[in-house]
């Protein structure tokens, strides 16, 4: 006899999908209030479950929780003539109070006939699974939410190539002027200010060719003469000139080159599957199109990145829409992390922490290895 896994759409479908696949569930009945059907959320949870070889089966029922009444009698419907005497497990993790409990009264029943029943609680918090009731217990929660897992259970789906080979190839090449710009960071923060707004001045318009009121020495002298020696770039010290070697060249230097420094930390600490570079996606059920620079998934949970560059002015608009895409598609096991080159305001970093939002900007980016490692931990 198959066992049953009985779930509860909600906007949080994670919570229900984590134990489903760590538990190999080859049966699941998802319960879909006429709330939920309006959000699709049933049917988001449905889509990522048949994407699993181990969940051949896998019903949408509806359940009335217009009242306390209605809510009674569709447990009763659902216990005594669907139910009866079989295995099954109910995840409480979804629903309301008085939902889970009109559920539960029900299918205590089972017990006393042929069936089986268990209740399963997913603590995406403690990261465990709590078997409760006559013999409680727990286990660990398995790592198993990849990041198109979490994408489809939130009703999204990317809309492009997430490892286009030619853009990770062109970061490769010039990941040791990368690596050296984001870990000195602290050095080259004065720097940063003038490359970007003449890289983005070269990248806008035909003039390859800037004019600087000085070229720095120290640190950022050796980064002119690494983008030489690359070809990305030729100094003319005598007449402070740079000439970028190609629009492109001129966008990595106005601020493309902070999003290759994330997507080369990524790259260390992640494998294929648990991240994504400039992720376009959208939502299935209404076309809505969202951008997102980076995107890690670790232990269940996400961690969604916006890269910048720019001056301070564009940081209030970036974080805001920043904490409305780690709400939207992350959920409550989401985090966002604002990547700027250029110093933020006091005033954008007690905004970005109401959002949820955590900031490393200016020189903080040297931080941003021991950053990752430290959310990969739990901290």
């Amino acid at each position: 006899m198959n066992t049953i896994h009985l779930c509860i759409a909600t906007g949080q479908n994670a919570a229900n999908f984590i134990p489903l696949k760590q538990l190999r569930a080859t049966e699941v009945w998802i319960l879909e209030t006429p709330d939920m059907k309006k959000q699709h959320s049933a049917r988001s949870l449905s889509t990522a479950l048949k994407a699993l070889d181990s969940v051949p089966h896998v019903r949408v029922l509806p359940f009335d929780d217009s009242t306390p009444t209605a809510m009674q009698e569709a447990a009763l419907q659902l216990a005594s003539a669907q139910l009866d005497g079989r295995d099954v497990v109910f995840h409480v993790t979804g629903g309301t109070k008085l939902m889970v409990l009109a559920i539960h009264q029900q299918l205590v029943n089972l017990e006393s006939g042929s069936g089986r029943y268990r209740l399963l609680y997913a603590d995406t918090q403690r990261q465990m699974l709590d078997w409760l009731g006559t013999g409680a217990s727990a286990e660990p929660m398995a790592d198993v939410l990849r990041l198109e897992e979490l994408l489809q259970v939130r009703g999204y789906r990317t809309t492009n190539d997430t490892r286009p080979a030619k853009d990770q190839q062109r970061a490769a090449a010039r990941a040791d002027i990368t690596r050296f710009m984001g870990d000195h960071a602290a050095k080259l923060k004065g720097f940063f200010g003038a490359l970007n707004f003449h890289g983005r001045k070269a990248a806008l318009g035909t003039e390859l060719m800037q004019e600087f009121n000085y070229l720095p020495g120290g640190d950022g002298g050796k980064l002119l003469v690494k983008a030489d020696t690359q070809g990305l770039l030729t100094v003319n010290e005598a007449l402070s000139t740079v000439t970028f070697a190609s629009t492109e060249a001129a966008t990595y230097f106005s601020g493309g080159w902070v999003e290759e420094y994330v997507f080369l930390k990524l790259t260390g600490i992640s494998r294929p599957g648990q991240y994504a570079m400039n992720v376009r996606i959208a939502q299935v059920h209404t076309k809505t199109e969202n951008e997102i620079d980076a995107i890690l998934v670790k232990h269940n949970r996400s961690l969604i990145i916006e890269c910048k560059a720019k001056k301070q002015d564009d940081a209030q608009a970036a974080i805001y829409k920043l904490g409305q895409i780690v709400r939207q598609v992350g959920g409550l096991m989401s985090r966002g992390l604002y990547v700027s080159a250029i110093a933020v305001s006091d005033a954008d970093r007690n905004r970005a922490r109401e959002y949820g939002v955590d900031v490393l900007a200016g020189e903080e980016l040297a931080t941003l290895n021991d950053y990752l490692r430290n959310w990969i931990k739990g901290q």
